[in-house]
C-alpha cells in the first residue's frame, strides 16, 4: 500500500525538522543561551504522544509482518522495535525534566542534555534505519490485506501538528518552523 508508506516517510520528514528545532534549542542550551524550554516541552509532549503512540505502534505491526516473510530481516526488525521502547522511555525522561524547568523547578544541566542529546541521535539513527532498509522491504513484502489489517489494529489520530487541524498547544512549533522557512528562502535568494 504505497499511500501508507509515502504517509510514513512524510511522517519521517516531519519528525526530522521537530528534531533539527529540538537540536537547535539543545545548543541554545548547550551554550548557556536562553532556549525556549515551552517549545522543547511541546516538542517532546508531541513525540510521546503521536509517534509514540500512532505512527510506532503501526510500524512494530508491519515490521512483525516483514520478519514473518522475511527472516533475514529479523535482527534489524528486533532492533527497530527495541527502539521504539527505547525512544519513548528516553523521551519520557526528557518530558519530565523539561516539565520541571517549565513548571519553576531547578534541574541539573546533565538532565535535559543527555536525554536530549541521546533522544536526537537515537531517533535520527532510528529513521535512517527505516527509510533505508525497512521501508523498501515492507513496500516489497506487504499486501493490502496486511496494510487494511494495520490501519484497523491501531486508533487514528489526526496528526495534531501536521494533520488537517493543528491543535493550539503547537502554535509555537508552526511559528519557529514557519521563521527557519522564511530564514531558508531568504538564504537562496
Amino acid at each position: 500500500m504505497p499511500d501508507t508508506l509515502a504517509q510514513w516517510h512524510t511522517e519521517h520528514v516531519n519528525f526530522a525538522r521537530l528534531i533539527n528545532l529540538l537540536e537547535a534549542q539543545l545548543d541554545l542550551f548547550h551554550d548557556d543561551d536562553s532556549p525556549n524550554y515551552e517549545l522543547m516541552l511541546d516538542i517532546m509532549f508531541y513525540m510521546t504522544h503521536y509517534p509514540d503512540v500512532v505512527h510506532h505502534p503501526r510500524e512494530d505491526l508491519a515490521f512483525a509482518k516483514i520478519k514473518e516473510r522475511e527472516k533475514s530481516a529479523g535482527p534489524t526488525v528486533d532492533e527497530l522495535t527495541q527502539q521504539h521502547a527505547q525512544l519513548r522511555h528516553i523521551g519520557e525522561d526528557l518530558v519530565r525534566a523539561l516539565g520541571d524547568i517549565v513548571n519553576g523547578s531547578i534541574s541539573s544541566r546533565d538532565s535535559v542534555e543527555t536525554p536530549g542529546r541521546l533522544y536526537v541521535a537515537s531517533f535520527r539513527s532510528h529513521m535512517r534505519t527505516e527509510e533505508k532498509e525497512i521501508l523498501p522491504m515492507a513496500a516489497k513484502l506487504l499486501e493490502a490485506r496486511d496494510w487494511d489489517a494495520i490501519k484497523s489494529a491501531v486508533s487514528h489520530i489526526d496528526d495534531p501538528i501536521f494533520g488537517k487541524t493543528a491543535e493550539k498547544r503547537y502554535a509555537a512549533i508552526h511559528q519557529q518552523i514557519a521563521r527557519q522557512a522564511q530564514a531558508f528562502k531568504a538564504s537562496t535568494r
